[in-house]
Formats: structure tokens, C-alpha cells, sequence
């Protein structure tokens, strides 16, 4: 009888054993599940928001890439129409002159070194200058300058930069660090340490360790959340500094192409300008009379701003507005005079240009200039980060001869 309830209090204390450690077992289960779920939840919800990241800026350089391609290929296409009709219109020329002095022997050299100077393909001639800078296939000149700031595939070039900053696969660039930093396969990165710390089976983790007894589930749990805390933080320096990279990436493309514009457009029509004024001296020199030309507007898709006869290269263009062609002001102010002082606070705007003061507000019809109140048809806006306003504005607080041509898609200021 005592043998028999010996036995039955060492099975009761059994029992009562393997119970705690079943509850204990079940607890422990219990928060390694949970520290497993919260991983892959935030692994879930960070690789999410990367990808979505990711499409939404390779999407904005696409757009920013084949706005540049459009532009330059309006602009190539109106200057080779604008050489064929100068072709043709020279040709006609000199059939003329051909018929009224070819029979004058007095007239030969002088028709020949004319016919040579109209020439596209006669080696230094004006024409030559003027077809060669136009020619996006000639080595060096200033289409072919602009051609290739623009292409992303060509070594070194502003485009290529931006390119290569949004592209994952791009080593060392800043899309590439952001992918890294939230790849739980990539070594050493941040979610990869987070994996490793929810991983029961990891060599030395804070799983590894609670599931094993060396950490209690209290001091497993505060270490867990100190190393989400901790990582989460190292993954949103990254993210801040691949936004902050990429971004300055696309302003020193966007600046830099917007710089050999610039050059091109202003090199194109200074070069056409020097040759139609050869041509016409050369033709006054040796037949008695010059030629006329038509004007030559730059076409690059966008409403264009001629200030003194200089194309002005815009972050952002003119838009129309109800019926009104709104500028950029601090572009056209800056231009118009380098001393001009903005001050901008909420959304009173306040411009001090030589002994003028102009104030405006966003959005309001009603602006003053040097204590006048005047009436706008159209409020100045904020469009793309850039304070856009009416022309009137230009004229009032300048003195400046404003001129819209919508024909030309043209904004000129005198």
C-alpha cells in the first residue's frame, strides 16, 4: 500500500512537471511566433513600399528622358527643314544671278566663290559653318554636344548619371543601396540582421538564445524590439539619403543639359545669323545688292523666351493659363537684372529691381508696384515648385517691351 502511494505521488509530480514545461514550451512558442510574424510583416510591408518607390522614380526619368528626346528632335527637324529651305532658296538665288552675269567674264570669279559660299558642302564655306553646327552626326558640333548630354547610353553623359542612379542594378548607385538595405539575402544589411534576430535556428540570435534559456522572455522581447528599433532606423537613413541622392541627381542632370542647351540653341543661331550675313555682305560686295532671310524662332516643344535676342533655358516653361502665357519670374527677373532681390514670405511675394518694388500674392488679381495698386487677368500661381506670372508684371514693373507671338509659341522681351 505505501509502495503503491509512493508510486502514484512520483507520477502526480510528473504530471505536474511536464505540464509547466508543456505551458512553458507552448509560451515560448507562442513569442517566437510572434517576433517571427512581426518580421515578416515589416519585411513584407518595407519591400512593398521599395518596389513601389522604385517604379514611380525609374517612371519619372523615363519621362524626363523622352521629354529631352522629343525636344531635341523637334529641335533637329526644324533645323534641317530650316537648312533645306535655305538650300533652295540660295539655289534660286544663284540660278538668277548665274542667268543675269554668266555670259560677263567680269562676273566669273565672282560667281564662283559666291556659289562656293552658298554651298552646304563646300569645305569652310558660311553655309558649310551653318550645316555642320546643325548636324547631330558631326563630331563636335553643338547638336551633337546636345545629342549626347541627353543619351543615356552614351559614357559619362548627364543622362547616362540619372540613369544609373535609379537603376537597382547599378553598383553603388543610390537605388541600389535602397534595395540592399531591405533585402533580407543581402549580407549585412539591415533587414538581413533583422532576420537573423527572428530566427530561432540562427547561430547567436535573440531567438536562437530565448528558445535555448540563455535569455528570459522578458529580456528576449526588449532586446527583439531594441533591434527592430534599431534597424528600422538604419533602413530610413538609407531611404532619406537614396531620395536625397537620386533627386540631386536628377538637378545636376537637369542643369547641366539644361547649360548645353543653352549653348546649342544660342550657338545655332548665332552661327546662322553670322552666315545669312556673310552670304548677303558677299552677294552686296559682288552683284550690288544683299538678300533677305527669313527669322529663325527655336522650336524645342516648349513656349520659348527670347530676352534680347538670347533663348532662355527654362527649368520650367511658360504655361498658359486662361488664355495667358504665364513666365517663370525668378528666371526672367534674374535675366533681366542680376540685382534683383525676392523675398518671399507665405504667399506675398516681394521683388526689390532697381528703384521699383513690386508685390504680389499667390493667387490674388491685385498686385502693387511702387505703391500703385494694379489689376491682374490672371493671378500669379505656384506650377512644379517654380512662382509663375502674367506678362503683365513683366512690362508694369520694367519698363520692357513684351511681345507674345503665338504663331512662334515665343515670349520675346526687349
Amino acid at each position: 500500500m505505501k509502495i503503491t502511494r509512493k508510486l502514484l505521488c512520483i507520477a502526480l509530480t510528473w504530471l505536474l512537471v511536464l505540464g509547466i514545461v508543456g505551458n512553458a514550451s507552448a509560451a515560448s512558442k507562442s513569442v517566437l511566433n510572434q517576433v517571427q510574424k512581426e518580421y515578416e510583416m515589416y519585411e513584407t510591408k518595407t519591400t512593398t513600399a521599395y518596389e513601389s518607390y522604385r517604379q514611380k522614380t525609374v517612371k519619372s526619368y523615363e519621362n524626363y528622358r523622352d521629354k529631352e528626346q522629343t525636344s531635341l528632335n523637334t529641335f533637329v527637324n526644324q533645323t534641317v527643314k530650316d537648312l533645306t529651305n535655305l538650300e533652295e532658296l540660295l539655289n534660286e538665288d544663284l540660278k538668277r544671278l548665274e542667268a543675269q552675269y554668266s555670259d560677263n567674264k567680269a562676273y566669273v570669279s565672282q560667281l564662283r566663290a559666291y556659289r562656293s559660299e552658298v554651298s552646304p558642302t563646300s569645305l569652310g564655306s558660311a553655309m558649310y559653318k551653318y550645316a555642320q553646327m546643325v548636324n547631330p552626326n558631326s563630331l563636335g558640333s553643338l547638336m551633337t554636344k546636345y545629342k549626347i548630354s541627353i543619351n543615356e547610353n552614351s559614357l559619362g553623359s548627364p543622362m547616362m548619371h540619372y540613369k544609373n542612379a535609379v537603376n537597382q542594378y547599378s553598383l553603388g548607385s543610390p537605388m541600389t543601396k535602397y534595395k540592399n538595405a531591405v533585402n533580407e539575402y543581402s549580407l549585412g544589411s539591415p533587414m538581413t540582421k533583422l532576420k537573423s534576430n527572428s530566427n530561432e535556428d540562427s547561430l547567436g540570435s535573440v531567438m536562437f538564445k530565448f528558445k535555448r534559456g540563455s535569455l528570459t522572455q522578458k529580456e528576449a522581447l526588449k532586446q527583439w524590439n531594441a533591434s527592430m528599433k534599431e534597424e528600422k532606423g538604419n533602413i530610413q537613413k538609407i531611404i532619406n539619403k537614396a531620395n536625397k541622392d537620386i533627386n540631386q541627381t536628377f538637378n545636376t542632370t537637369n542643369n547641366e543639359i539644361l547649360a548645353q542647351k543653352s549653348k546649342t540653341v544660342n550657338g545655332i543661331i548665332e552661327q546662322r545669323e553670322i552666315t545669312l550675313k556673310t552670304i548677303s555682305n558677299l552677294r552686296t560686295e559682288y552683284f550690288g545688292e544683299g538678300i533677305s532671310f527669313d527669322s529663325f524662332v527655336p522650336d524645342l516643344g516648349d513656349i520659348n523666351i527670347i530676352i534680347g535676342g538670347e533663348w532662355l533655358a527654362l527649368t520650367q516653361p511658360p504655361k498658359i493659363v486662361n488664355k495667358e502665357v504665364l513666365v517663370p519670374l525668378r528666371a526672367v527677373y534674374e535675366k533681366l537684372n542680376a540685382s534683383t532681390k525676392i523675398e518671399k514670405k507665405g504667399n506675398v511675394i516681394t521683388l526689390t529691381v532697381n528703384k521699383s518694388i513690386v508685390k504680389m500674392t499667390l493667387n490674388s488679381k491685385t498686385a502693387n508696384v511702387n505703391g500703385k495698386n494694379i489689376s491682374l487677368k490672371t493671378a500669379p500661381k505656384i506650377v512644379n515648385g517654380q512662382t509663375m506670372i502674367p506678362l503683365q508684371l513683366v512690362t508694369e514693373p520694367l519698363d520692357k517691351q513684351v511681345e507674345w507671338n503665338a504663331s512662334v509659341k515665343t515670349v520675346f522681351i526687349k
